[in-house]
């Protein structure tokens, strides 16, 4: 069984193929990548020899259909950058954090050279992981750089749960707005070569990444120059931005899958008030549902968009931040207590 979308989440009988297996031929399955289950007895069970990844907040199986034409997240034979899993503290809830950093081809050979950034954020039920193992992000930059259609940038993919001790978890969890501002890119300016300030750091994200990227480029305009909303939920941050007085991005960006009719009330109304303030607003419409093919082709036409604009000054490096430290309770209740990849939404049971 699936779990929506293209693939249903009813549970679809397999027939024994006398040879005792099981098979189901599906004749012109819809193409992308599909989460689904395994049911054996009516017991859910996870194969473990099956493709998996991290989604709707466990360990899950997943496969995918190709789409002819559409090789631009394939492993090509390019030169390929770096993906790096990098371990920060959060000053929110105390806890090792852990974010994915890409870093284009190239970028060890010259450490006097510095590149933009991308804060890229995940969806309900995913983590840091998914734009690597689901959206193929790597191959996507790797790909686009390669054939000289966006510039090289940092990106980094982090988890949107911030938790506070003692909060019920909600639809904005945490604090992510704090631990990105206080936590999260004080680490990357200190540890990566990206280069400072509004002009070259972008914010984007899929479905809850997007609400959380929203509410972070309405409260730091001086700091993010582009925003993009995949999926995009929750859009008054949104249409604050092409409102009020404050200074505009220089591109937002907004997509959805053809299926969504729900997110795609307002979208119009929010370009038409962007247009007029003069903000570039590109809006994308691909076939399919809340999925991610929709998010990877948002990706592939975003970064383009990003960084375009004429070299200014950087902003002067402030004084490193003071790496935190934690207390040996909560490194204890990480280490032998909690699966670290995937602890905080586990640990929340949601």
């Amino acid at each position: 069984a699936g779990v929506g979308g293209y693939f249903d989440a009813a549970p679809l009988a397999l027939l024994p193929d006398g040879n005792g297996g099981f098979y189901r031929k599906i004749e012109n399955f819809p193409r992308g990548m599909h989460y689904y289950h395994w049911f054996v007895d009516g017991v859910k069970l996870f194969h473990p020899k099956a493709g998996f990844s991290y989604g709707c907040f466990e360990t899950i199986n997943t496969f995918e259909v190709p789409e002819r034409g559409a090789e631009f997240y394939y492993l090509k034979e390019v030169p390929h950058g770096t993906v790096h899993l990098a371990k920060y503290a959060s000053g929110v809830n105390g806890h090792l954090k852990e974010c994915y950093v890409y870093t284009p081809y190239g970028s060890q050979k010259d450490p006097s050279r510095r590149y933009p950034v991308l804060y890229l954020q995940h969806g309900v039920g995913e983590n840091e992981t998914g734009w690597i193992w689901q959206g193929k992000l790597n191959y996507i930059m790797d790909n686009l750089i390669a054939e000289h259609k966006c510039r090289e940038m940092i990106v980094v993919m982090s988890c949107d749960y911030a938790f506070i001790e003692g909060e019920e978890a909600v639809f904005f969890p945490g604090d992510f707005d704090r631990e990105l501002m206080e936590d999260l890119i004080p680490y990357v300016e200190t540890h990566f070569p990206v280069k400072r300030g509004r002009n070259y750091r972008a914010l984007a994200g899929l479905s809850l990444g997007s609400a959380l990227a929203a509410r972070s480029v309405c409260r730091h305009r001086d700091k993010f120059s582009a925003l993009g909303m995949f999926s995009g939920v929750s859009l008054y941050d949104a249409e604050r931005i092409c409102t009020d007085e404050a200074e505009k991005p220089d591109v937002v960006f907004f997509s959805r899958g053809s299926r969504e009719e729900e997110i795609s009330r307002g979208i119009e109304d929010i370009c038409k008030k962007m247009r007029e303030s003069e903000t570039l607003c590109v809006k994308k419409v691909y076939e399919g549902y809340h999925e991610w093919h929709v998010w990877r082709k948002s990706l592939r036409d975003f970064v383009p968009l990003l960084f375009c604009g004429a070299e200014t000054v950087e902003e002067t490096a402030s004084a490193c931040c003071m790496e935190r430290r934690l207390d040996e309770k909560q490194l204890s209740v990480q280490s032998m207590e909690e699966q670290m990849l995937f602890f905080d939404p586990v640990h929340r049971q949601i």
